[in-house]
């Protein structure tokens, strides 16, 4: 992983995405709000716009970067797992670490019942490597479920000219966000654990094991536990898009074999006239066939229909290889999507060994003629003055494949699968009907209400409700004005607003934003129109906003919790007596809130107006503070244990 940081302001901003980069205080020693995970892309995006904001072409200081050894020594970053916890992988990572490793996490958080893991880089920023790794991610997830109670990963995707990766990970199971910017370190705070495969070419033993497999490695998993067959792909493509391709399919009765020439750099991908030279072998050849293509090409036939303009995402991609009946193409995307949908399909390699994707029953993979003497042999991909000097080997070589040769072998990928009947039935799971609700639903006597799904039940929690209910039926009548400062979800403030009825008065404070979100839909669900609400913290002498750590509703946390993690937030903070009541009978100040600095707000209104006050959950050292704030207010008191 690596982060940066800026010493001057800056706005970053690429398709649709916009970043506002606040610069380090000290440059020397910056805050961890003010440093950011660099996410794929995101680094190249701030040079660019460092050079346009100030017209500099060096970076001159304003770009400060962080490698990986540098955040090692940062505190209070998530745990990491996998082989990329060591710092030898191939000397200290056993080939099951993953267990070792989550055992020593849970025992960590013995009381913790979810554990939420980054997964930084995702896996890598190709369609190809993150649908080989998102096959390989489902036999961690099962790994991470048998030895946590409750799990869920976010994804940083990066900065990304469209949403073909995010199309990829939608609805796949464990995956709960997808982040298109880098995090900051205090945003990490939320986070028990990550996998990390940044830079991930330079990793060891990356390309020198079948895909699937090093990323079973990586993240900490034996790749020969799992079985063969369980290492092919999966896609999920949405009905829309394949309702999609099939209209713009016209009927035809005959063979469908789509032609796919174009990898993502030039180094895998066929030139134009080796693909002219396939497509007119194949029509000669297979008088009764239809191609597909999906690229460019000067080409025109009658059996010829190119979908280069219809064909605009990577879900309508994976739904045109769906529906036909054989697959030409080079390493690139298309050939593990085949294999998902148990495509027939002829692999050209141009620069790595076929041996990296050796589980795909119905694919033929074929070597570009003398591959391994070529200069580029063993990458993925090389920079663009590398490709100008080596591309005139390659295109010989495209000139001597024998297009023959790969018509043979796309007939003995088709044969095998009709041999077969139904023993390659295609992998299509289906997107979830509903997303992961973020709420449960808690009935409370004759009210239901929504509550964070994560919230934890809290012992303290139930007993201050208790007392609430039963303060509320021995003081309240119907008409009453209540305060209730802490109103959390609104689990007491529902029930206190039904005590009063619609002519009775709630005065309900919660400064946890997501919180008040979910308090004032609770009320409105209810249909209690008889309740004020205010986002603010009801403490002070007057207006004033102030820093206060997060809570963020999706994590784990406890009812009487302020915040769970480091991020910042601001709060506004404003006096009960500001709002110069006119009644009130009952005031309830219930923990997280400071209970004393908050009662010190309210004086003027305990003074004026008497009512009876509930405070808790009180700390056993406050109590002697609290008994002689309320003796000088002329307010008797009694303790409430939990006994």
């Amino acid at each position: 992983m690596y982060a940066y940081y800026v010493t001057r302001p800056l706005t970053v901003h690429a398709r649709g995405q916009r970043k506002t980069l606040q610069p380090a205080t000290q440059a020397s020693a910056p805050a961890t709000t003010e440093v950011y995970v660099a996410a794929q892309r995101e680094v190249e995006c701030v040079r660019a716009a460092i050079k346009e904001a100030y017209r500099v072409e060096a970076l001159d200081g304003t770009l400060r970067l962080l490698p990986p050894a540098a955040l090692a020594r940062a505190s209070g970053l998530p745990v990491t797992l996998g082989a990329g916890a060591y710092a030898d992988p191939l000397a200290e990572a056993a080939p099951g670490c993953l267990a070792t490793q989550l055992q020593a996490l849970k025992a960590a958080h013995p009381h913790r019942q979810h554990f939420r893991l980054l997964l930084i880089n995702a896996f890598g920023s190709n369609l190809g490597d993150n649908l080989v790794g998102i096959g390989a991610f489902r036999h961690v997830l099962a790994m991470l479920r048998t030895h946590l109670p409750e799990v869920s990963v976010d994804v940083p995707l990066g900065w990304h000219k469209d949403d073909r990766l995010a199309r990829l990970f939608r609805g796949i199971d464990g995956i709960d966000a997808l982040l298109t910017q880098g995090p900051t370190l205090a945003e990490l705070s939320r986070y028990q654990a990550m996998f990390d495969t940044n830079t991930m070419l330079t990793l060891p033993r990356y390309g020198q094991m079948p895909m699937v497999d090093w990323y079973l490695w990586w993240m900490g998993l034996d790749p020969q536990t799992v079985p063969a067959g369980d290492k092919r792909n999966a896609v999920v493509i949405p009905p829309a898009a394949q309702a999609f391709v099939t209209a713009q399919l016209p009927a035809f009765d005959g063979l469908r074999i789509l032609i796919n020439p174009k990898a993502s750099v030039a180094l895998r991908s066929m030139p134009d006239p080796a693909t002219t030279r396939l497509v007119e072998q194949l029509l000669a050849a297979w008088p009764r066939a239809q191609l597909i293509l999906t690229q460019p090409l000067a080409v025109e036939h009658p059996r010829v229909l190119n979908l280069a303009a219809a064909i605009d995402n990577a879900d309508r991609l994976a739904a045109v290889v769906a529906q036909v009946n054989g697959l030409i193409g080079v390493d690139t995307y298309t050939q593990h999507l085949a294999d998902a949908t148990s495509t027939p399909a002829v692999t050209l390699f141009t620069s790595v060994a076929p041996d990296l994707y050796p589980y795909y029953p119905l694919g033929e993979p074929m070597l570009l003629p003398e591959a391994r003497d070529l200069p580029a042999w063993g990458k993925m991909k090389v920079p663009p003055a590398e490709w100008a000097h080596v591309c005139a080997a390659y295109g010989a070589a495209w000139q001597n494949l024998d297009m023959r040769a790969v018509l043979d072998a796309l007939h003995r990928a088709m044969g095998r699968k009709a041999s077969a009947g139904d023993g390659f039935p295609p992998r299509l799971p289906s997107l979830p009907a509903t997303p992961t609700p973020r709420t449960r639903s808690l009935t409370l006597g004759e009210t239901v209400l929504e509550v964070p799904r994560r919230q934890r039940d809290d012992p303290m929690a139930s007993l201050l409700d208790r007392a609430i209910a039963t303060l509320a039926e021995q003081v309240l009548c119907v008409g009453d004005t209540v305060v209730h400062l802490g109103a959390g979800a609104g689990e007491a403030a529902l029930a206190l607003a039904h005590r009063i009825g619609h002519h009775g008065r709630l005065v309900a404070f919660e400064p946890r934003r997501e919180l008040h979100q979910l308090l004032c839909a609770n009320l409105a669900r209810a249909g209690i129109r008889h309740a004020d609400t205010h986002a603010v913290m009801p403490e002070g002498e007057g207006w004033a906003v102030r820093d206060s750590n997060r809570l963020c509703i999706e994590d784990e946390y406890a009812p009487l919790q302020l915040a769970n993690s480091a991020v910042p937030e601001q709060v506004v903070c404003w006096p009960l007596d500001a709002l110069k009541l006119g009644a009130c009978r009952l005031l309830v100040v219930c923990s997280p809130m400071p209970l004393l600095s908050v009662l010190e707000s309210a004086r003027a209104t305990l003074e004026r107006l008497r009512p009876v006050v509930l405070a808790g959950v009180l700390p056993m050292r406050s109590a002697t503070a609290m008994e002689t704030f309320f003796a000088g207010l002329g307010y008797g008191t009694r303790m409430l244990g939990a006994a």
